[in-house]
């Protein structure tokens, strides 16, 4: 078992990585305690049931899988759900799945009540490396990603690496592009384990990698106005990749995987990137234009003064910060 803690000034909370952990899930959870299960219809029943067994009838609530889901809409079925069945604000939610689930539960977290706790339970590799960390938590809202919500962290996470033996390939290689990420932005070593060696065969130790680079950029700027926007890697372009195709051609992490090959200038560098992207089958071109991405581009919420923040490369490890305004195509 790996325990990493994340502390701020204003928050503290454990990651727990632990094989096994969701079928003993009832040793993390408090007795006598009200939860809410939110999971997306794809989970696997098995999931839901272990969760559900160790909690004293909870209320158990699902929204259709996807990117597509993360909405206002949902938001409000969610709360109005949990209104209807009397929850009260000493309730706590378990986000059991993905990315989606665990933006979209703790964005209710955040509203409900003014705030009611919540435990991000992540099933998937995105998750579990990268989005249940950190507190962000929100919704899409007019063609922008994540453009409403908040900065809310969780009471605890806990990872369950054998969750992953389930993940369809393409979901798997979808959370690698955040991996991919760390290495480029902060770390020549693992990125270089993660192009040489078969990470299937030490997962519990890349995510724990993974899960300590994120602490350091999340303790080192909570609330995400300084060096924490490193993170944002490939993010610029990969947002309004998704956005540009409605959510439906790209995963958050393929969409990702172009745009950090898309941002990189540097020759070599972009070839050591595509050379890594490639071997866990991630896309790295696409043929949408900058100027059909404009629009998109214009509503990023890291956007300042009509230009956008884009993080590039400077060697393999060390990233840095680029504001400047979108070239437009003649």
């Amino acid at each position: 078992m790996k325990k990493i803690v994340i502390k701020t000034k204003t928050f503290s909370y454990p990651v727990i990585i632990n094989p096994g952990l969701l079928s003993d899930i009832l040793n993390y959870l408090e007795k006598n305690q009200k939860y809410v299960i939110i999971h997306d219809d794809l989970i696997p029943e098995a999931y839901v049931n272990k969760v559900s067994c160790a909690c004293d009838d909870p209320l158990i609530i699902s929204f259709p899988a996807g990117e597509k889901s993360k909405t206002v809409e949902t938001h409000q079925y969610l709360v109005r759900t949990m209104l209807d069945n009397h929850i009260k604000k000493d309730a706590v939610i378990l986000a059991l799945g993905g990315g989606v689930t665990g933006d979209l539960a703790g964005y209710v977290a955040s509203t409900y009540m003014r705030g009611i706790d919540y435990i991000q339970i992540p099933t998937t590799l995105l998750a579990q490396i990268d989005s249940s960390v950190g507190g962000k938590v929100g919704v899409d809202f007019a063609d922008a990603k994540n453009v409403l919500g908040s900065i809310y962290p969780p009471k605890m996470v806990l990872i369950d690496p054998l969750t992953l033996s389930t993940l369809p390939k393409r979901h798997f290689a979808n959370g690698m592009a955040e991996m991919i990420k760390y290495g480029m932005i902060a770390d020549r070593a693992f990125f270089d384990t993660i192009n040489n060696e078969d990470i299937n065969q030490m997962l519990e130790w890349a995510i724990d990698k993974s899960v300590s680079i994120k602490k350091m950029f999340v303790e080192k700027d909570e609330m995400d106005k300084g060096d924490r926007r490193l993170l944002n890697f490939g993010h610029t372009y990969g947002h309004a990749i998704e956005a540009y195709y409605n959510y439906e051609k790209y995963l958050h992490g393929e969409a990702v995987s172009i745009g950090m090959v898309k941002i990189v200038k540097d020759k070599q560098i972009k070839k050591e990137l595509i050379s890594v992207l490639s071997k866990y089958n991630l896309p790295t071109t696409d043929p949408v234009t900058d100027k059909k991405l404009e629009p998109f581009l214009a509503k990023d919420k890291k956007n300042r003064s009509g230009q956008n923040v884009f993080v590039d490369i400077e060697e393999i490890g060390k990233a840095f910060i680029n504001i400047t305004a979108l070239k437009k195509e003649k």
